[in-house]
């Protein structure tokens, strides 16, 4: 039976369940059962690339029972043209946005979902803002593991597609997500999950196993949860228990946003570094659950806490994407931003081998490439961004109209409009794909409804600004 350690009190105790939480405060938890075989090197490295190679560090898992889509083996890329520019001579990134989802996190969600299928579990269910959800979905859709997922109105859409896109249910919650209960079948997931945390552990294990069994001086690591940065500090502490490498020496640097830094508030002045710029945009943020074990794993490598700003994270989005080709999102592209303040406070020295993790990908931030595409000096120009006025007919425009006062799914739609003229539902769902594909309507999510799941409408600002343009020009359009 699995042994766990409270984040954030002295209490041990053994659980089976996948969704433990401490039983004498109800915090989050860390596995202190996994990894007890200590692997050699030579047994690691006979292994494929891959999360997987490191399964003797990891909780038991029976090998008809993984649960994989190709993550982890992440490239470990010199940053020559970032480095000469921030004044580091060997500046190294672990690029995670090469993982299926495009995120961390799968690493952990094949460890959780392997363990899932293992137990015969048949349904999972989140609140998240976004990468937890997207990569639940897809390992969920290849265990073949129903998911449910409440999401906030913010979450950005290009993560929302990948959860409808994997056939997860998607709820948009209106309320607080701590007042959100799942379903009464369905395992709890969130981002402090221990075996979640114990798949992330490998970003640690697979960046010494990169740099030949050798630990570079400092590694940089965005901070949300505190989970990930406390498990790469881990990594090391089981990786020299197991006698793979000296004692750890190299140090742990976290960077958070201005807008949310309590881990960076939690260490010592002599361990903070801050910018003094305001944030300019809302960006994800997550509660610093590990913030103990984050600040302790800080600390105890001689590290250091950065905050930086909302506008200094993007800027440093762009600047990694024309430097080294990769394209982060702000919460990742937030180490290279840190990179500035850490050479001008002398924190490193320039020819200090650094490892920056590069956590998520920017294709799913939508509303940084918004931003970015505001500044950028060759880009589309408005005029073809525009919807002209098109043949479009009265059903079309109904449909609209419909989807103007209040989201809606396709057999909603078919009910209103089959009470004033003869329709097929067929036909319905015709007109549906085609607003969807000149961009007048999108889907927002997917709810059940008499026992089925049906995909949600919403009109788009372009939709609700064609409706204005109809309102003076009804004689153009045509009926269908």
């Amino acid at each position: 039976m699995p042994s766990f350690e409270c984040a954030n009190c002295p209490k041990k105790f053994e659980s089976n369940a996948l969704d433990a939480r401490c039983v004498r405060c109800g915090s989050a938890l860390f596995l202190s059962s996994a990894g007890t075989t200590n692997p050699s090197r030579a047994e690691v490295e006979s292994l494929p690339p891959g999360v997987w190679r490191f399964r003797g560090f990891l909780p038991e898992v029976a090998d008809n029972h993984i649960v994989s889509i190709g993550e982890g083996g992440t490239p470990m890329l010199a940053a020559r043209r970032l480095g000469e520019e921030m004044g580091f001579q060997h500046l190294l990134l672990k690029d995670e946005t090469r993982n299926p989802t495009g995120s961390f996190i799968d690493r952990g969600s094949t460890v959780l979902m392997s363990l899932a299928k293992g137990r015969g579990v048949k349904r999972i269910s989140c609140v998240t803002t976004g990468n937890l959800g997207a990569s639940l979905a897809a390992y969920s859709a290849k265990a073949g593991v129903e998911t449910e997922i409440r999401i906030l109105p913010n979450t950005d859409h290009g993560k929302l597609y990948q959860m409808i896109a994997y056939g997860a249910r998607v709820e948009i919650l209106s309320r607080t997500p701590h007042k959100v209960r799942p379903e009464a079948d369905a395992i709890s997931i969130s981002a402090a999950n221990p075996f979640i945390l114990e798949g992330e552990k490998t970003t640690g294990l697979e960046m010494i196993h990169d740099l030949g069994w050798k630990q570079p001086d400092a590694i940089v690591v965005p901070v949300g949860t505190g989970g990930h940065l406390a498990m790469i500090w881990r990594s090391l502490l089981q990786l020299h228990r197991g006698g793979l490498i000296e004692i750890p020496s190299c140090k742990l640097i976290g960077v958070q946003l201005q807008a949310s830094a309590p881990i960076v508030e939690g260490l010592q002045a002599s361990r903070r570094m801050a910018s003094d710029e305001k944030p300019l945009t809302e960006l994800e943020e997550s509660e610093p659950i590990f913030k103990r074990a984050a600040v302790e794993s800080i600390r105890e490598s001689g590290g250091y806490g950065i905050e930086i700003s909302a506008r200094e994270a993007i800027q440093g989005t762009s600047l990694l994407a024309r430097t080294e080709g990769i394209f982060a999102e702000p919460a990742s592209a937030s180490v290279v931003a840190s990179l500035k303040l850490i050479k001008d406070g002398g924190l490193l020295d320039p020819s200090d081998t650094i490892v920056c993790v590069i956590t998520g990908s920017g294709l799913k931030d939508t509303k940084t490439i918004k931003i970015l595409s505001r500044t950028a000096k060759h880009v589309v120009t408005r005029e073809d961004l525009i919807i002209k006025p098109v043949q479009m007919g009265r059903t079309k425009l109904k449909i609209l109209r419909a989807l103007s006062d209040q989201p809606c799914f396709g057999y909603g739609i078919w009910k209103a409009l089959s009470k004033e003229r003869s329709i097929t539902t067929a036909s319905v769902y015709q007109h549906l794909s085609e607003l969807e594909g000149i961009a007048l309507i999108r889907r927002s999510g997917v709810v059940r409804a008499k026992g089925r799941e049906r995909i949600l409408y919403e009109i788009t600002r372009k939709g609700a600004e064609f409706l204005k343009i109809t309102r003076s020009r009804e004689g153009r359009f045509v009926v269908d």
